[in-house]
């Protein structure tokens, strides 16, 4: 990376405001200031004037889905504009270590390393160096086990992974004890030291933390709307860390407001679809092939056991409630076997398949989404629908066809036994009877029913579960409606094209 002269961050005129449906919640206005290179900044403030908004903004993780913060004048890093959109040119130089980490729970701690070092382009390899760097060389395996601490330094070697040049923290020392956040503050001032293109800038409350190790205190004052940079000696006053309710000026109507709302969430649906053709090539293939198995396995059985009882069941009452009483059975049975195999089995295995992968599918995002799991990947440089989207479709779009298959298989083995057990078909003659009827146009339909439900589905899941989740509750909310529109979409696709071919 050459040299880089001049400040890391400028602030020209700038002005930041969140856009509410009452109006506009100024947060800044007219902000002038410069914050030189290979500064280590500390930036305080009262809770909610905008510290995170700021930092998510330099990072490039601004809601799409949500009316975007008003922002006007000029905030440059390194010449580059990002108040308009995120220049690609700046994805790969810079980092965050979010408040709740953001750790990839699926990967273990050296992977979720190692997963940087590749977005980067540098070498796994030296996973070990940087785990050891923080004190990780005998971490356990699974995110899950680290401590608090531990979390934390981990999600520091993972953002050094990326050898970024600008830094970003959002309250890396939150919920630490005094020696802990203490260790994790010097251990910042460390890694930043090591190279003399990085800037830092690390949101806390805990200036006690810091002492002696910043080289300024960048302060956000809420009452005057402006930032300041301050001497590393700086303590705020107790009226400074009170939080004050912000300007609010009028802004659009609350009409316009809501039909932006409306239109970037249309617009939302549009772009997922775009991004499940254009980021079809599998990102990893070990991830995607691992998905395939995951969606065929586990709801396999399931699907099975619910085919045979469909296929027994409709064998068995039909033949049992023969109008003619014993006459035209094979007859019957032909036409139990075109229902079975061409339109009921497939359509039952589709909301069977349905009911179990798509509420983990969408259970899985919904969380990551909310636990900054996907911020942590794009703040990487790895497009979420690469590590996320993409095995998801290949997994349902490859095995909602042989969970399927699987379901029609078992259905006939139980019209089998049914037909047997009540008219006492022998296998040839029941062979004969149940697919007289079923052709290769029968196979082509159901395994292009089977595999358009697969995409859109898997579409459903990734487009409600990486929406916007501040909650557990809305987390619980994209599950339902993940289950409800995906089942609407099995029953569409098979009615539609049921319909189409045969009537």
């Amino acid at each position: 990376m050459s040299e880089q002269h001049g400040p890391a961050l400028v602030f020209r005129k700038f002005g930041l405001a969140h856009r509410r449906p009452d109006g506009e919640d100024v947060l800044l206005a007219d902000v002038d200031l410069e914050l030189p290179t290979h500064g280590f900044y500390v930036f305080v403030g009262a809770s909610g004037g905008g510290k995170s908004s700021l930092l998510r903004i330099l990072a490039g993780l601004v809601e799409t889905r949500e009316p975007a913060p008003k922002m006007s004048g000029e905030l440059l890093a390194w010449g580059e504009p990002v108040t308009d959109e995120h220049p690609e040119s700046l994805r790969d130089q810079v980092a965050a270590i979010l408040q709740d980490e953001g750790l990839l729970d699926e990967l273990t701690t050296r992977e979720n390393v190692e997963l940087a070092l590749r977005a980067a382009d540098r070498s796994p390899k030296l996973a070990v160096g940087l785990l050891a760097q923080v004190g990780l060389e005998h971490a356990p395996e699974r995110p899950a086990q680290l401590s608090g601490g531990m979390r934390k330094r981990l999600a520091v070697a993972r953002a050094l992974a990326q050898s970024p040049r600008l830094l970003l923290c959002d309250e890396p020392t939150a919920g630490l004890d005094a020696e802990a956040a203490r260790t994790i503050a010097k251990l910042l001032r460390e890694a930043h030291d090591q190279d003399a293109q990085r800037t830092t800038l690390v949101i806390t409350h805990d200036l006690d933390a810091f002492a002696g190790i910043a080289d300024g205190v960048l302060v956000l004052d809420r009452q005057q709307r402006t930032l300041r940079l301050e001497r590393p000696d700086y303590q705020p006053s107790p009226a400074e860390n009170v939080r004050r309710s912000g300007a609010v000026q009028a802004g659009e109507p609350a009409a316009v407001h809501a039909l932006r709302r409306l239109l970037l969430r249309l617009a939302a649906i549009g772009e997922t679809v775009l991004e499940s053709l254009r980021r079809l090539p599998p990102f990893e293939l070990g991830l995607v092939l691992r998905t395939v198995a995951r969606c065929v396995c586990e709801p396999i059985v399931f699907v099975a056991i619910a085919g045979a009882v469909i296929g027994g069941l409709s064998t068995f009452f039909a033949l049992k409630n023969n109008p003619v009483h014993g006459g035209f059975e094979s007859s019957l049975l032909t036409g139990t076997g075109k229902v079975a195999t061409a339109v009921l089995v497939p359509l039952l295995s589709g909301f069977f398949f349905t009911a179990r992968m798509v509420a983990g599918a969408a259970a899985r995002l919904g969380t990551m989404k909310r636990t900054n799991q996907i911020a942590a990947l794009q703040t990487m440089g790895i497009r979420p629908a690469d590590y996320l989207l993409t095995p998801l479709l290949w997994g349902m779009v490859v095995a909602m066809p042989l969970v399927t298959l699987a379901g029609v298989v078992a259905a006939s083995a139980a019209g089998f036994l049914a037909a047997r057990m009540v008219s006492g078909f022998t296998t040839v003659g029941w062979a004969t009877a149940w697919f007289a009827s079923v052709d290769p146009r029968d196979v082509l339909v159901v395994l292009a029913k089977t595999t358009l439900s697969g995409y859109l589905i898997a579409v459903t899941c990734y487009h409600l579960g990486t929406g916007p989740k501040r909650s557990g509750a809305e987390v619980g909310e994209a599950v339902n409606r993940a289950i409800v529109v995906g089942m609407a979409l099995v029953l569409a696709v098979h009615a539609g094209l049921t319909f189409l071919v045969y009537a």
